[in-house]
C-alpha cells in the first residue's frame, strides 16, 4: 500500500477549508480534521495557518502568471495577433479558475486587505503582469499599432483588471459565455489602445 502524502493532504484540506470558511473564520484544528492528520504532522510542514495560506496564494499567483506569460512567449506583430493572444490568455485564465473553483475562491474572496504580507504578494504579482504588459505596449507603440499613451498607468490598470473581472464572473454570474467575454476584453484592451 502506497504511503499517504500527508503534506499534500494538508494543502488540499487547506484549500477546501479556506474556500468554505475563509482565512479568519477557520482554525488549524479545522484543517487537521479535514486532512485527517495530527497536529504534530501539520507543524512539521507549516509553522502556522498563515504559512499554509501564503503558500496557496503564491501557487495561485504563479499559476496565473505562467498562463498569461506563456501565451505571450512571442510578442505579436499585428493587432489581430495581439487580440487573439489576449483572448486566448483570458480563456485559459478563466478555465484555470473554473477547473480549480475552491482554489480560485481563496484568491477571489480572501486576498486583498487581509494582511500586509499577502497584500505585498498580490501587488508584486500585479507588478510582474504590469511589466509584461509594458513590454507589449512599448513594442506596439514602436511599431505604430498603438497610439502614444502613458504605458505605466495603462499597464497598471490592465494588471489590476483580472481581480475585478474574476469577482464579477465567478461570484455574481451563474452562466458565463467565456468566448464572448474574452472577445470583449481583448477587443477593448487592444483596439481601445490602437493608433487612430
Amino acid at each position: 500500500m502506497p504511503r499517504r502524502d500527508k503534506r499534500a493532504d494538508i494543502v488540499n484540506a487547506g484549500i477546501r477549508i479556506f474556500s468554505r470558511k475563509g482565512f479568519n473564520r477557520c482554525s488549524v484544528e479545522d484543517i487537521l480534521q479535514e486532512a485527517h492528520v495530527a497536529r504534530a504532522t501539520f507543524y512539521s510542514y507549516f509553522d502556522s495557518k498563515k504559512d499554509l495560506f501564503v503558500e496557496l496564494i503564491d501557487t495561485i499567483l504563479n499559476n496565473m502568471f505562467e498562463i498569461a506569460a506563456k501565451e505571450f512567449d512571442e510578442i505579436p506583430s499585428t493587432l489581430e495577433e495581439l487580440k487573439e493572444k489576449t483572448k486566448n490568455a483570458f480563456i485559459k485564465l478563466y478555465d484555470f479558475f473554473a477547473e480549480n473553483l475552491e482554489f480560485s475562491a481563496i484568491y477571489i474572496q480572501e486576498v486583498m486587505g487581509m494582511n500586509k504580507e499577502i497584500d505585498f504578494r498580490i501587488v508584486e504579482w500585479q507588478e510582474r503582469v504590469s511589466e509584461l504588459v509594458k513590454l507589449l505596449l512599448n513594442r506596439g507603440i514602436e511599431m505604430g499599432v498603438f497610439r502614444p499613451l502613458d504605458v505605466d498607468v495603462v499597464a497598471t490598470m490592465v494588471a489590476g483588471a483580472p481581480q475585478h473581472l474574476g469577482l464579477h464572473l465567478f461570484l455574481y454570474k451563474q452562466d458565463v459565455d467565456v468566448p464572448r467575454v474574452a472577445e470583449a476584453v481583448a477587443d477593448y484592451l487592444i483596439f481601445g489602445l490602437a493608433a487612430r
